[in-house]
This record gives structure tokens, C-alpha cells and sequence, in this order.
């Protein structure tokens, strides 16, 4: 049977996006074009996100961008879609782009599919811009599904945009590819746990962006205030950001220097190493369309202290975690409380602990798929 032919268009290459992209690939004839060479909010190393891939990225970054960060237009895109004649298109958020793709696509190429993902937190969704309502309007009418981070994002859109079909896919990635690297980080880990004094502490992990909306104003200040009861655990920040040099700040002023370690950005294993050390991760943030570190987390059997504004809150259960208001100190204190004076086991011999995620990988894919090439959204 012959595969059918996929046209992606995204804005860049994440990590936490290889896996998905690289199944798509080996499920349809697929041509995936970007229009940055790396994140906006992050500097990675492009040639060891590349080396992952399973395909070769092409790019169309000539262009401009109408105002900061998302809104964007890509000469040449229009062109890609008439040369390639896809069954499927798969585009990103309710942006120009996608609606110039949908309408295109409607009026020249009537068989063809298309599709966006929505990163979206009910939150985020709520709160959205007036322009990117205006967008998400207009792109709705047109688009033949869509595909939604978590469920509660699914069930507003479902509600407000009764007739797009629509399936959830959170942000997860492959447990091999991922599990493969905590398996090699076994010297690094052993590495830091020396250099910090953790063999007998408790790490409670920090992964992201030192930004405001990320809430580590809020974070330290309760930490602080847990460490009064207990001061046999570390609080290890990973991440860059221009909340960093305050941060430090508030940290000095409160005299909590030896209990909070600032890491810097980290990638691949000297991140992932963290994880093997870690006992629990946070994710404290006051606005995130999900939270790709959580599945990160969870898949290295780390539970995850969650904010309830996060998408990737839907991954949480009463066995791999705890939801929180991120607004709320005493309610986060009194979770320190409840699980920060438990260590993992055998932390000295490198354990690795079993994935805590709620499904697999290869589960949601399965359904992504199937959901993708169904022929009768016409």
C-alpha cells in the first residue's frame, strides 16, 4: 500500500518533539519544513538535536516576523504546498500561516487534510490575545481536526468549535531514546553527586527557562521557608534566563546559598543526569501551554510536583505526583512537607527507577496515526 504523502510545516526543531516527527516519517511520505533554524527561548545544539532525526530538515527561514516570537510569515511556503500535492498537511497554533495554508488548500486542493497541532493549556487558551482569537477563529472554520495537548484544552475547543474533529497528543517522547541516555549518564550523575555533597540529600529539580512565568520567585521563597524544618534537601535549578542574576539575588539575601544550586542551561546527558539523581521535579510556572520536562521526569521515574495551570498537568495521577495552585504558598509548603523528607532508594548505586508515565509513547502515536489517516474528514 502506497503511504500518503505529509506536509509539515513548524516553526523549529525541539527536543522534546524528535520522537513524533521521526514516527511521521516512517508512517507517510513526509517532506517537514521549518521556519527557524533554532527555539526563540533557547540555544541548543542544532547538530545534536539533527543527529536524532530520522530525516533530513529542511528550512524556510526568508521571511519576517509581523511581532515578536509567533507571529511570523515564511516566503515560499505556498510554493512547497502545489509542489508536493499532499494528502496531509500538518500545520502549528492558529497563526497566519495556517490559515493561508487552509485556504489554499480548500480552494486549489479539495482532497487534501489539513491539520494543526494546539499546544494549549485551558488556561492559555482563556487568556489568549485578541489577535490570536481573531486567528484561531477563522482557522477553525476551515481546519479538518486538530490536535490538542491535553484533554481539558480538548474539551473547551470541542465546546467552543462544535464540528472540528479533534484528538488529544500530549508532548511526550520515546522511553528508549530516552531511557538509552540515563543508562549512559551513570559517571556524570556520579559526578555531580561529589561536587554538590548529594549523596545523603534529597533534590528537588528545577528544568526550564529563568524567566517570570516560570514563578521561582514563588518557588524559592517557599523552599526557603521548608527549610526550616528540614535542611537535608537541595533545591537544583537547570536553566538559563534573564530572571537568573535576581534570582541569585533573593537566594544570597535569604541566606540560602548552600541549598539551592543553579546549574546553568545543560543538554542531553549532563541534563538527563540530573534526573537519575533527582527524588522529585517542580514545575511551578503561572502560564505554560505544557511543560515537556514533566514527561521528561516522569519517564525517569522522578514524580512531579505540577502546577495546575500547566497542560502537562493532564500526565499527573495520584501515583506519579501532585497538582498545585501556583499562586498558593501554603498549600505548596505543606506538599514539601508531605514528600520532601523521602529519598529514592539505592540513589548511590544509580538506580533507575520505572517510567511514571500514565501511557506509552508508542500508545498515543498509535492513535495519532490512525486519527491522521482517516479518510473521511471530507
Amino acid at each position: 500500500m502506497m503511504r500518503k504523502k505529509l506536509l509539515i510545516f513548524h516553526p523549529a526543531l525541539a527536543p522534546y518533539r524528535i520522537d513524533v516527527f521521526n514516527k511521521l516519517n516512517e508512517e507517510f511520505e513526509t517532506n517537514i519544513y521549518f521556519f527557524r533554524k533554532t527555539l526563540i527561548t533557547q540555544k541548543l545544539d542544532t547538530d545534536a538535536l539533527h543527529n536524532q532525526l530520522n530525516f533530513k530538515p529542511e528550512f524556510l527561514t526568508t521571511g519576517f516576523n509581523i511581532s515578536y516570537r509567533s507571529r511570523m510569515i515564511r516566503f515560499g511556503f505556498v510554493k512547497k504546498i502545489f509542489l508536493h500535492k499532499p494528502d496531509i498537511i500538518l500545520c502549528s497554533e492558529f497563526n497566519l500561516i495556517t490559515f493561508i495554508t487552509v485556504l489554499i488548500s480548500k480552494v486549489f486542493l479539495p482532497k487534501t487534510n489539513v491539520f494543526t497541532f494546539c499546544d494549549d493549556s485551558v488556561d492559555v487558551a482563556k487568556n489568549s490575545t485578541f489577535d490570536r482569537k481573531i486567528g484561531r477563529v477563522l482557522c477553525m472554520k476551515l481546519l479538518d481536526g486538530a490536535v490538542f495537548g491535553n484533554d481539558s484544552a480538548e474539551r473547551w475547543y470541542n465546546k467552543e468549535f462544535p464540528k472540528v474533529q479533534s484528538i488529544v497528543f500530549p508532548i511526550i517522547q520515546k522511553e528508549e531514546r530516552l531511557l538509552s541516555i540515563l543508562n549512559d549518564t551513570q559517571e556524570l550523575s556520579n559526578e555531580y553527586l561529589k561536587k554538590f555533597k548529594l549523596e545523603d540529600k534529597t533534590v528537588l529539580l528545577f528544568v526550564g527557562r529563568l524567566v517570570e512565568v516560570k514563578n521561582l520567585k514563588f518557588l524559592i521563597e517557599v523552599f526557603s521557608r521548608y527549610l526550616l524544618i528540614n535542611r537535608n534537601v537541595v533545591l537544583t535549578l537547570i536553566g538559563d534566563g534573564n530572571k537568573k542574576s535576581e534570582l541569585i539575588g533573593l537566594v544570597e539575601r535569604l541566606n540560602i546559598q548552600d541549598d539551592v544550586i543553579f546549574a546553568g542551561q545543560l543538554e542531553y546527558k549532563a541534563l538527563y543526569a540530573w534526573y537519575a539523581i533527582a527524588d522529585y521535579s517542580i514545575l511551578p510556572s503561572t502560564s505554560e501551554t505544557f511543560g515537556a520536562v514533566v514527561n521528561e521526569s516522569l519517564i525517569a521515574g522522578v514524580p512531579v510536583i505540577c502546577s495546575n495551570l500547566a497542560g502537562a498537568v493532564c500526565l499527573i495521577n495520584e501515583k506519579n505526583g501532585i497538582p498545585f495552585n501556583p499562586f498558593d504558598k501554603e498549600e505548596l509548603l505543606s506538599i514539601f512537607s508531605q514528600v520532601l523528607n523521602k529519598k529514592k532508594t539505592i540513589i548511590n548505586q544509580h538506580a533507575l527507577h520505572d517510567s511514571l508515565m500514565p501511557f506509552t509513547f508508542n500508545q498515543r502515536t498509535h492513535e495519532l496515526m490512525n486519527y491522521l489517516k482517516y479518510e473521511n474528514f471530507k
